[in-house]
């Protein structure tokens, strides 16, 4: 054993009367002073980390009341919905021991062109419980939240769909071939969708180029075109960010008293799918000219159709377009404003680009256009074709480029895919309407 363990084994046996007394009190009012400071430090971390504790719950029941409110599919908020915020911010609040809730302030939600922000605040106090034997019965809190989102624009689509005799040439270069195949050489300028010679109007004419196709499987674009707006349709119906977001109507045209209105503009867009099967090449009657592809009427009746374009911002104002799908290639009788940029066959013929002019009064009310061109098959073994489109194919495309607003001009070459333009030219829109706003 030690001597230090010896001496301490001594002293623990001594009695308790051999150590001396303290008799001045000293030694407990130097302990007091020195456990209350201790105390009051040790109640109040316990408190305030009660408090911290209450904080980030209030803090997540704010986040996830203004959340609620931004998750809505709208692009505004009303009253009520503020008070609905509160009313669930108040009940979360309630389940946090010890809480009260003196007050939660809305802010007013702020729109711009191109995004809804909205913020919120609370301040609450929390019971104590060793600090409160130090006269302070609560703790106080207060957070704030805030969150921002893109608006989401409503848009009206107006689809223009040219089914002139023109859109039954077949689809691809093969398809071509084949209808060389079946009509002994023909494949431009005898496509027509015809009654019978004699004039009659009770049935088609089975035996026209257009029923030839059909029953050799032959693909025609004005099919293409069908499978396309069936494709738009679906594209708009999973892209929608709000209820009846998109809205659309769709037009044939032709010549000039051949514009039939298939659709009228609808929320539902099923309603368009299932009118796709009327988009039909025009019928030529007996004797009838077969100049049948009338752009400037067609496009002056949308200008009176079309309403001014909105913001987007409420279902009252959308945004507008004009979807116009065509092979670019005016053929028409009387007048056009691009008279020397084709040809006058005949006199009451005309063959020419589209004139960009034609589109100018839409784009003024702000109504964007998109234009699909579905190219001429360049067939340099047809006399016609050689003589009275040949001279200008070149100018075909640029002219309608001109027509088109911004990066919305989107040619299709021969066996190109018209579904995937459409698609693309939809992507665009919403796009353009984003970096617009």
């Amino acid at each position: 054993m030690s001597v230090f363990q010896s001496r301490l084994t001594r002293i623990l046996k001594r009695p308790a009367t051999a150590f001396p007394r303290a008799h001045s009190g000293q030694v407990a009012v130097t302990f007091a002073l020195v456990t209350l400071p201790v105390m009051f430090a040790a109640a109040a971390a316990v408190d305030y980390g009660r408090r911290n504790a209450a904080k980030t719950q209030l803090d997540t029941a704010l986040d996830g009341a203004v959340l609620a409110v931004m998750s809505q599919k709208t692009n505004t908020i009303p009253t009520t919905t503020l008070q609905n915020m509160e009313t669930q911010f108040r009940a979360e609040a309630a389940k946090v021991p010890g809480v009260t809730v003196t007050s939660f302030t809305p802010g007013a939600p702020v729109n711009t062109a191109s995004s809804l922000s909205l913020t919120a605040s609370y301040t609450a106090t929390v019971k104590t419980g060793l600090a409160s034997m130090m006269q302070i019965p609560a703790m106080t809190i207060n957070g704030t939240s805030a969150a921002t989102r893109n608006i989401s624009q409503y848009i009206n689509y107006y689809l223009l769909l040219d089914n002139s005799p023109s859109m039954g040439l077949a689809a691809t270069d093969a398809d071509v071939r084949n209808m060389k195949i079946a009509t002994n050489g023909c494949a431009f300028a005898c496509h027509q969708h015809t009654f019978d010679s004699k004039g009659n109007i009770t049935g088609d004419n089975l035996s026209d180029n257009y029923h030839i196709a059909l029953k050799n499987n032959i693909k025609l674009r004005i099919q293409v075109l069908r499978d396309a707006v069936s494709a738009l349709v679906d594209r708009a119906n999973a892209s929608m960010l709000l209820p009846q977001q998109f809205q659309m109507e769709m037009w044939t045209f032709n010549d000039s008293v051949s514009q039939t209105r298939l659709q009228t503009m609808t929320p539902t867009l099923n309603n368009i799918k299932n009118a796709t099967p009327n988009i039909d090449i025009a019928y030529a009657y007996y004797n009838q000219s077969d100049n049948q592809t009338d752009f400037e009427r067609a496009i002056a009746k949308m200008n009176t159709t079309i309403p001014d374009s909105g913001n987007g911002l409420t279902p009252d104002k959308p945004i507008r377009f004009l979807f116009l799908v065509t092979d670019g290639v005016e053929d028409t009788g009387g007048s056009v404003t691009n008279q020397s940029a084709g040809f006058q066959y005949q006199s009451d013929r005309f063959i020419g680009p589209l004139s960009p002019s034609t589109c100018t009064a839409l784009k003024n009310r702000n109504v964007k256009i998109g234009i699909i061109y579905t190219q001429y098959l360049p067939l340099y073994d047809n006399d016609f074709y050689n003589r009275y489109v040949k001279p200008y194919e070149s100018k075909i495309g640029p002219a309608l480029q001109a027509c088109a607003s911004d990066n919305m001009y989107f040619p299709v070459a021969s066996g190109g895919d018209i579904t995937a333009a459409m698609l693309k030219l939809f992507s665009t829109t919403l796009a353009s309407v984003r970096l617009s706003n």
